[in-house]
């Protein structure tokens, strides 16, 4: 399975040749024991055979050093491109792929195979082979000079791999459950360490009775019984390998030689058993590599998103949405039936109540997740045509959760379009009003605005997140509360810089604001999954239906206040 991840075939057969030349060396420099050990029991001449074997043990610590040098060599290959292909792949993948679990192991792929999988080829796969290869060869070898003896080391050979294999058998359900229980134990941790100003200020400290302590009591319990399951499976290998030892010393024993040759076969069957039970020490790790393969094979096998690059449709709808139906989960409908147009030039705002389905639907046109009938259909083709790049590039996004990275104020906008010069970087921000914000900074916008943006209020990184979809300047712009942090001088800066800058933009809005729907060429009001009402506001507002009771509920809350309540003297 690690070789199946190389690329380099030449490599690989390198390598093989060399493991497989060190373990018929190996061999003969145990089967060379016998001649020699007869030898020096009978009074022979034994200085033969100790140059053989001299010359035997000194080839086996070249091809030692020539296989560690392949496989640390095929490692570092490993090391340097798997973690590439993992990121490419999972860049591909629809996000709906990733589930709570999938992040989890996803993130222990790339943060882990590949140092793994580098050090298990030279640490674990050419001793594992060694120990597998060298007893069959012994055996073989055996057969002209003792065929019983080389008959029953032959027969051994499965019946100690099968012990091992059983061996493992027992803690393989119980590693699976302990690898779960881990992965979830650290979900509940990063969600621990993040969710710490809540739960302080609601006077909530420790963990017992709560999600983190639960996944910690669950790792603790799976580790106990990964360690009960491997008892067993030790006691019946170790059963199997004194028996084999016990038969083969009998064997030697009851063969019609002399006593230094059966001294000499009873030396060679404890090297026989050597090997299986350093395959056995290596059987834990083995485990663990098993595990690590079968994550990065999933990642490698996750599901990914193809397409072209279509040439749009001048006479098509920048974007339309066709009977699109969709459900995170099977049987439970998210979006029903939502049909709806937006014309390049014009902004349609998507309004409703919470848990309407709004957000979804932006997810489904930037094919974060695939419809599950339908279709969504962008400058005439449909979104599942486009290869991602593609679609991105005609889609600029504007999330409510806006993601900040690490680095400078100016490489978090410069993230809409990484060719823009510093004076279109600064345009953009200008006409988000990030420029007060850049002026008092300390660095100006040099100025490092932390993990996921910490230095910066909500709003704050709201303008951010719009100023890069204004350096974009894509053809079809999607908002998803995009104002909702921003006070109303701002709001109406940003909403105007985007309404000019985009003269033939399509704009896609989800909002609750008032001034943000009223300026709206089309509202489509969503519940449930479904267009309940369609047309402008003045249309809408005019038919005293779903949309109408809703502006006036929006009205009412917009003139609530709070008053100071005199307390009635006791």
């Amino acid at each position: 399975m690690i070789l199946s991840l190389i690329d380099d075939r030449r490599a690989v057969t390198r390598y093989a040749c060399l493991l497989a030349t060190s373990a018929v060396v190996r061999a003969g420099a145990v089967l060379t024991l016998v001649p020699l050990l007869s030898a020096l029991f009978s009074g022979g001449d034994a200085l033969f055979w100790v140059a053989a074997l001299t010359v035997l043990v000194a080839a086996g610590w070249a091809l030692d050093h020539r296989v560690a040098d392949a496989g640390f060599a095929i490692g570092f290959e490993l090391l340097g491109g798997l973690e590439n292909r993992l990121v490419d792949r999972l860049q591909r993948t629809p996000l709906g792929w990733f589930t709570t679990e999938r992040k989890a192991e996803g993130r222990r792929a790339l943060t882990s195979s590949g140092r793994e999988l580098c050090q298990a080829v030279a640490w674990l796969v050419t001793p594992a082979a060694n120990a597998l290869l060298t007893p069959a060869l012994v055996g073989l070898g055996l057969l002209p000079v003792a065929p019983a003896l080389g008959l029953v080391a032959l027969a051994a050979v499965p019946l100690l791999l099968g012990a091992l294999w059983a061996s493992m058998r027992c803690v393989r359900a119980a590693d699976d459950s302990y690898a779960s229980a881990s992965g979830e134990a650290g979900e509940r941790i990063i969600e621990l360490a993040l969710a710490q100003p809540a739960l302080r200020a609601a006077g909530r400290a420790g963990t017992k009775g709560t999600a983190v302590g639960r996944a910690l009591a669950g790792q603790r319990a799976a580790a106990l019984r990964l360690i009960g399951y491997g008892l067993p499976g030790q006691l019946m290998f170790g059963l199997a390998s004194q028996a084999v030892l016990l038969a083969l010393v009998a064997t030697a024993v009851l063969a019609e030689l002399g006593t230094p040759e059966i001294v000499a076969l009873v030396i060679v069957a404890v090297r026989f058993v050597e090997p299986f039970t350093t395959l056995a020490d290596l059987s834990p790790a083995l485990q663990n590599l098993r595990g690590t393969l079968a994550r990065v094979r999933d990642l490698l096998e996750a599901p990914v998103l193809d397409g072209s690059r279509p040439a749009p449709d001048p006479g098509a709808p920048a974007l339309e949405l066709r009977d699109v139906r969709f459900g995170y989960e099977p049987g439970r409908a998210t979006i029903d039936g939502v049909s709806f147009t937006v014309e390049r030039g014009t902004t349609t705002a998507v309004v409703g109540p919470s848990g309407a389905g709004k957000s979804t639907l932006l997810a489904l046109i930037a094919r974060f997740h695939e419809v599950d009938s339908g279709s969504i259909r962008v400058d005439g083709h449909d979104v599942r045509d486009f290869d991602p790049a593609a679609l991105m590039g005609r889609l600029g996004i504007v999330f409510q959760d806006v993601y900040l990275f690490e680095a400078s104020l100016r490489d978090n906008v410069r993230l809409g379009d990484p060719r823009a010069t510093d004076e279109q970087v600064r345009a953009a921000a200008s006409a988000a009003q990030l420029g007060e914000l850049a002026e008092r900074l300390p660095d100006g916008w040099d100025t490092r605005v932390g993990e996921r943006g910490a230095s910066l209020s909500g709003g704050e990184r709201q303008r951010v997140s719009i100023a890069r979809a204004l350096l974009k300047n894509a053809p079809i712009l999607l908002l998803d509360e995009a104002t909702a942090a921003l006070d109303t001088g701002n709001e109406r800066a940003v909403v105007g810089a985007l309404e000019a800058s985009g003269r033939e933009r399509a704009t896609l809005i989800i909002a609750h604001r008032l001034s943000t729907i009223a300026r709206a060429d089309q509202i489509i009001f969503l519940e449930a999954g479904r267009v309940v009402e369609s047309g402008t506001p003045a249309e809408l507002l005019a038919r005293e239906g779903r949309f109408a009771a809703y502006w006036r509920q929006r009205e009412r809350a917009a003139g609530w206040t709070l008053t100071e309540v005199a307390t009635p003297t006791p």
